[in-house]
């Protein structure tokens, strides 16, 4: 129920009541609500809210899960300027303000307010966007059709390829390798511009988000998840020892035994190392962004990310983010006797330049270092800790040239402090470091919970729609995704949604109610549940084979990327690109073995060689390199140089090709089917099946097994299913809110229901009318009594 004051629900209880229609427009689309035809509260003649969550089990099982969108038709009649509204409206009317515009799309909201005591108390109903305008010249009336925020997800979301390594499992090591169903979810959320924390998600530049030569190469939100939102993951990683470290003997230990703890803005953030052990660290490749942003070191380049600090002398110096580029290496350090945070050169001959000082203080901190190598010897570098900005301090003497490396763009996040929100930005050439901005204060667009649900592994998405792939995830773990009426991106899981029903918000009586239908059948019984889960694991093996995945590709001229003649002419080199699959989370960079001539060679083994051949002849003692690693999140570069004095190409005289990459792929697992039988239930109903088969986010078996233990003794009973009931309206009352029915003579004389459907109407003549879709979660009741002092005899109540 939406926050209220005492004479509010006086008001709005009590026998007389005033409401009023508040409707705001911002036609002009930049937060201010000043147009000449913003406020049209006093045009609204009928308003008709409906928010539903929908479900993708049967109707008649009790389950609050799935989505919800809200929409807002409005009729709006009136004169203004001795024109009827419809006049203004009119797209074709070259007086009319909305003349040559398309004003779809624009920001709106809608209050309902009713008159107390203290004056006017508003409520919000729906924060969204217009969708339709009509004009009626015949009734002078204008339609406008309004939808929640659910239209700005529809854009896409990314998803990087996945899963814990096969080497970590093989050790006893899983929960720390999972991911929190939410940490998805949340991308979801990003993708549409939602968020808990702040609204930029790294520093902009000049107050943009990107450019054609500037923006994110990395960001990885940690917020559950090692699943990077730009950027891709490397082959190398580390996880929390959960399982080994949730019994250490050491309580220290213990507590941060976990992958991820609370952290900033009301999100999950990974977790520190315990003290004494050797700290996880998870690696990066940056997104060059088609413009080689890890070739040079000549660039503006920005690091940032949410520290937590937990005091003096607690955990040991570290450096959370290191950015190697052309065999130099930029970081972010950390004193762990003071809390200083410095930004830091380590360039290719081993020289370390550490920059100025800042210090953090107890709890989350947000640290940013910048740096702007002006040459190779020279490196100008400045460091941010939350709202404090140091000098620019200048290092002379470096030695930082731009050398080969096939480790050029490898980020690597250290985990000897808890850390979220962790990016890097790059500005092509040199810029003024006051030209970046990072806003710490929280956005608040979202509300986000931690999921129930686990994932072992994800495989590539590419230009998903967010708001279709937050509907499957939240669905699989029996929770909800929805905007809510100040118009912010909700996930709730089963939890929140069970939190809900333990005690009721408003109470009505038999005179306040018409509609209340109960239908008591055997299909609300489900006790036997049958489920198929799919795991998967990230191992070693072939990212790429030119026997079986297609020869390289070349970019051409118009930027269009063509197959090319994998043919490398003598003394040269040559880059080409690799389209990935679905499944390559990463590549390994360096040069390719030769195999030799007669070297073993079959569709498995080896994972990464290649046979030169100059047309039919095998070349033995070729001298040459190759380096391939991801530049996008779909694409890896693979560079090829001949130092031979022939051309080199790799099909043997048989026509077989012999050109392999090794990398870390997704290994899915065979699909399992099990169930979760209710015994009791069975032994009084008989056998009642559901089956959930399909989603692809039911992967761990054990987790799903914990999310339905929980389920099946609930819906192992039947319950009484009610449809709809119409009451006075209050708008107050949002979706999963529960009411109590109280109906002493009739149905029963407390019944909840929890709300998961409402269709409020305003009227100007009429009023305010609620329909709730509902869900009885707790039959009828012993009496109580209503009394405010039970004890006392003489006290002045009575049973119900």
């Amino acid at each position: 129920m939406l926050a209220h004051t005492p004479a509010a629900a006086a008001a709005i209880t009590a026998r007389e009541r005033y409401f009023r229609p508040r409707l705001l427009i911002d036609w002009n689309r930049d937060g201010a609500f000043d147009h000449e035809l913003s406020d049209l509260s006093r045009f609204v003649r009928t308003g008709e809210r409906e928010h539903a969550l929908s479900s993708t089990v049967p109707e008649e099982i009790m389950l609050v899960e799935g989505e919800a969108a809200a929409s807002l038709p409005l009729t709006l009649a009136g004169e203004l300027n001795g024109e009827p509204l419809a006049y203004w409206f009119a797209a074709t009317n070259p007086d009319g303000p909305f003349f040559g515009q398309l004003p779809e799309g624009t920001p709106m909201r809608f209050d309902i307010g009713v008159w107390t005591d203290a004056g006017w108390e508003d409520f919000r109903q729906i924060t969204g966007i217009v969708r339709d305008i009509t004009a009626d010249r015949d009734t002078g009336e204008v339609h406008i059709e309004c939808l929640d925020h659910v239209e700005l997800t529809r854009g896409p979301v990314n998803l990087a390829p996945s899963g814990i390594l096969q080497r970590a499992l093989q050790q006893g090591v899983k929960r720390g390798g999972l991911t929190d169903s939410a940490a998805i979810i949340d991308l979801c959320a990003r993708a549409g511009g939602f968020t808990m924390g702040p609204p930029k998600r790294w520093a902009w530049w000049q107050g943009q988000e990107s450019g054609t030569a500037f923006g994110p190469v990395l960001s990885v939100p940690f917020h559950g998840s090692v699943i990077p939102e730009v950027g891709t993951l490397d082959n190398d990683q580390t996880y929390q020892r959960t399982e080994e470290w949730e019994t250490s003997a050491n309580s220290a230990t213990r507590a941060r035994a976990e992958a991820y703890r609370d952290g900033p803005h009301g999100y999950l953030a990974h977790e520190a190392s315990p003290v004494g052990v050797t700290p996880v660290y998870h690696k990066y490749w940056v997104d060059e962004q088609d413009r080689g942003v890890a070739g040079t070191m000549q660039a503006t380049w920005v690091m940032g990310a949410w520290v937590h600090w937990p005091g003096n002398n607690v955990n040991a110096d570290s450096a959370p983010i290191t950015l190697q580029i052309r065999k130099n290496r930029m970081q972010i350090v950390i004193e762990n006797s003071n809390g200083g945070v410095a930004p830091r050169l380590i360039d290719q001959a081993g020289g370390v330049g550490t920059g100025p000082y800042l210090f953090m203080v107890a709890g989350w901190n947000y640290v940013e270092a910048r740096f702007l190598p002006n040459s190779s010897t020279q490196i100008t570098m400045q460091m941010r800790v939350n709202s404090t900005v140091s000098a620019e301090q200048i290092l002379t003497g470096r030695n930082a040239p731009n050398l080969t490396d096939p480790l050029s763009g490898l980020v690597t996040i250290d985990h000897t402090y808890a850390v979220s929100d962790v990016y890097v930005v790059q500005v092509a050439g040199a810029t003024w470091f006051g030209n970046f901005s990072y806003d710490t204060a929280p956005a608040g667009t979202a509300v986000i919970s931690a999921g129930n649900n686990r994932l072992t592994h994800t495989l590539r998405q590419t230009g998903r729609e967010a708001w279709a792939l937050a509907k499957e995830i939240a669905a699989a773990e029996f929770g909800c995704v929805f905007f809510d009426e100040q118009g912010r991106f909700t996930f709730w899981t089963l939890d929140d949604v069970l939190d809900r029903q333990t005690g009721v918000v408003r109470r009505f009586t038999v005179d306040d109610f018409t509609g209340l239908r109960l239908r008591s059948t055997v299909d609300s019984i489900r006790n036997v549940w049958t489920v198929t889960t799919t795991s998967g694991r990230a191992v070693s093996g072939i990212a790429y084979d030119l026997a079986s995945d297609g020869v390289p590709l070349y970019r051409a001229a118009s930027g269009e990327l063509l197959p090319v003649d994998f043919v490398v002419a003598a003394g040269t080199a040559l880059e080409t690109f690799i389209p990935t699959g679905d499944a390559i989370i990463a590549v390994e960079p360096f040069n390719l073995p030769v195999i030799p001539e007669n070297g073993f060679w079959d569709s498995e083994v080896p994972f990464a060689g290649r046979k030169p051949y100059t047309g039919t002849d095998y070349r033995e003692g070729t001298t040459g390199d190759t380096e391939q690693k991801f530049i996008s999140r779909d694409l890896a570069r693979l560079w090829v140089w001949n130092g031979w004095d022939e051309p080199i190409g790799h099909v043997d005289p048989n026509g077989a090709s012999r050109f392999r990459i090794q990398g870390t792929v997704v290994a899915e697992d065979a699909a399992k089917t099990w169930t979760v039988r209710n015994t009791e239930s069975i032994a009084l109903a008989g056998e009642r099946v559901i089956e959930l088969t399909g989603n692809t986010w039911q992967q761990d078996e054990w987790v799903m097994r914990v999310l339905l233990e929980r389920l099946v003794a609930r819906l192992g009973r039947p319950i009484p299913v009610s449809d709809t009931i119409t009451v006075p309206g209050d708008p107050r009352v949002q979706i999963g809110d529960t009411i109590e029915v109280a109906d002493a003579a009739g149905f029963g004389p407390r019944i909840w229901l929890q709300i998961y459907g409402i269709r409020r109407v305003f009227d100007a003549d009429a009023g305010l009318t609620d329909t709730y879709t509902v869900e009885m979660i707790q039959p009828p009741g012993a009496s109580k009594w209503d009394g405010t002092t039970p004890a006392d005899r003489w006290d002045y109540g009575y049973w119900s």
